[in-house]
């Protein structure tokens, strides 16, 4: 845990240990939890043939896992494109060049890319001598080496020198600056990367594997030049404003902070491995001082309001009601389900009830924002999600918002990583009362029980009952991705909410990726069931 690393030996009340004590006693007030709450142990039933064990989904889910991959694979240079337009490592956005023109690399999206390659490895230890394996090493290598030279980089968001440029957002796919107007800075980009590089060095050191790009002499010199700036960058800016994840709003996000706070922890490790005690501290009170930012300081989470607030400064305003698939996106990228300290030093993990709040709320909204939405009739059948309910942008200009394959695939990602969190820990279901409706969509939930909050204990059958669907309906959203991409499998970045039909950015890379992701968590929640029963 994080308050190992905060401790000190001259017996000094731990920062950390005061966080956890205003939490504790001050989580009533802050989030409003009521003390009524029923255990249920019978009584509920599945809308859904629990027994139904049909193979068509499944054949084009695997299908399209592998289609997913290779689209993945196909947007990065030295591994899918093999041209000078493209440096090795980097990760362009989509081939798209006009109309929209996504041919850039963007941070956060190579950060995020690049990690489900090092899953994909953590995932197959026991083929790493694979050509595929051998492929997927090279990539991760030159993008981290690719990294080095991009942070050197002066750009309109600042200099190497002040570190203020590890604020940029987009550079060229070959690696030159990007020099026209942009939504500058984007302060999420250093924390996803160093995610991503913090967990490649996980792999290799539970591996015993070593660096072997020949520009990366070592994991020592990884973290120095690579990982110690963007860390550096952190702990300076955390507490300033930057533009979203959508590159649309300057204020503070739930999605950068999140995400923040998890390059943190991992720093914080890395840091006190490579015996950087000095480095070390100024990340821990870094660390603790984001942390008790995002708790009580931010407006992330609001009493009386279920669901997570993205950017707190336009609900404030009135101008959002604060819904964004983002903080959804944060949740998923900012923790480890395999690492129990991430529940208690990451707010807003997935056994926190405002992340299904608040997937609950957006699922609520845009079931009748998206026309095509109406079409599917029954309220157990997963649906088209954009990105916040007042988007505008249609992939092309400002007009009007439509469903993005990420975000459909995000909801079917977190419903498996809330099945998995429960088996793989043996957790009760805890369902509070804005999320009654959201339950009963897809079994016989009582909406009417007087309870604030219900309790269905760990293996009983209402919570056998209730996670198998949560299975089923997570397949649900997978099925409307299976509706709207092409006889190829292709992935865009949106679909019409009219008529279903792909808009925007061609072969987008996070399209693929957050379709993968989901169905290797469809995978893991399946096993972690399997494997309890």
């Amino acid at each position: 845990m994080i308050s190992q690393y905060a401790s000190n030996k001259s017996g000094w009340l731990n920062p950390f240990d005061v966080v956890q004590t205003l939490y504790s006693s001050l989580t009533s007030a802050v989030f409003g939890k009521e003390a009524s709450r029923d255990y249920v142990y019978e009584g509920i039933e599945s809308f859904y043939d629990l027994n139904d064990t049909s193979s068509d989904l499944d054949s084009w889910l695997d299908e399209q896992t592998e289609r997913a991959f290779s689209g993945i694979l196909a947007n990065i240079g030295g591994v899918g494109i093999h041209s000078g337009e493209v440096s090795d490592g980097a990760v362009i956005a989509s081939p798209s060049k006009s109309h929209p023109n996504y041919f850039y690399q963007w941070v956060r999206d190579a950060a995020i890319t690049i990690n489900s390659l090092v899953e994909y490895l953590q995932d197959h230890q026991d083929s790493l001598d694979s050509p595929l394996s051998k492929q997927l090493i090279y990539a991760i290598e030159s993008y981290i080496s690719n990294s080095y030279k991009l942070q050197r980089i002066d750009n309109r968001s600042g200099t190497w020198e002040s570190l203020d440029g590890l604020g940029e957002p987009k550079f060229m796919a070959n690696s030159e600056p990007f020099k026209e107007n942009w939504g500058r800075p984007q302060r999420d980009g250093p924390g996803l990367r160093v995610i991503t590089i913090a967990n490649y060095i996980g792999f290799l050191v539970e591996n015993n594997l070593t660096v072997t790009h020949p520009e990366l002499p070592s994991i020592e010199y990884i973290y120095n030049e690579i990982l110690k700036p963007d860390l550096t960058y952190i702990a300076n800016n955390w507490n300033k404003n930057g533009f979203d994840l959508w590159e649309e709003i300057d204020s503070v996000h739930l999605f950068t902070s999140l995400t923040m706070l998890k390059a943190l922890k991992s720093g914080i490790k890395i840091s006190g491995d490579c015996d950087d005690s000095d480095f070390n501290s100024k990340l821990r009170l870094a660390f603790i001082s984001l942390r008790f930012f995002i708790l009580f300081e931010s407006g992330f989470k609001i009493s009386d309001i279920p669901y997570l607030i993205e950017t707190p400064s336009l609900f404030l305003q009135g101008q959002r009601c604060g819904l964004d698939i983002g903080s959804v996106l944060a949740t998923l990228r900012a923790h480890d389900l395999d690492d129990p300290t991430d529940f208690i030093d990451i707010p807003f993990s997935i056994d926190d009830t405002a992340v299904i709040s608040t997937l609950s709320a957006l699922v609520n909204d845009m079931r009748y924002r998206y026309p095509i939405n109406t079409e599917k009739g029954k309220f157990s059948k997963g649906l088209a999600l954009g990105r916040y309910p007042e988007d505008r942008y249609d992939g092309y200009g400002i007009s009007e918002g439509n469903p993005w394959f990420i975000s459909t695939a995000t909801a079917s990602e977190v419903l498996f990583k809330l099945v998995y969190y429960l088996y793989f820990h043996h957790q009760d279901l805890v369902i509070t009362k804005d999320q009654y409706v959201f339950y009963a969509s897809f079994t016989d939930f009582d909406i009417t029980t007087e309870a604030k909050e219900v309790v269905l204990p760990f293996n009983s059958h209402a919570f056998v009952e209730t996670t198998l669907s949560l299975m089923k309906y997570a397949d649900s959203f997978l099925e409307v991705i299976k509706q709207h991409v092409d006889e190829h499998g292709n992935m865009s970045e949106q679909f019409n909410k009219y008529t279903g039909y792909m808009e925007g950015a061609e072969n987008l890379t996070w399209s693929y990726g957050s379709f993968w992701s989901a169905m290797r968590w469809r995978k893991r929640a399946s096993d972690a069931v399997v494997s309890y029963a």
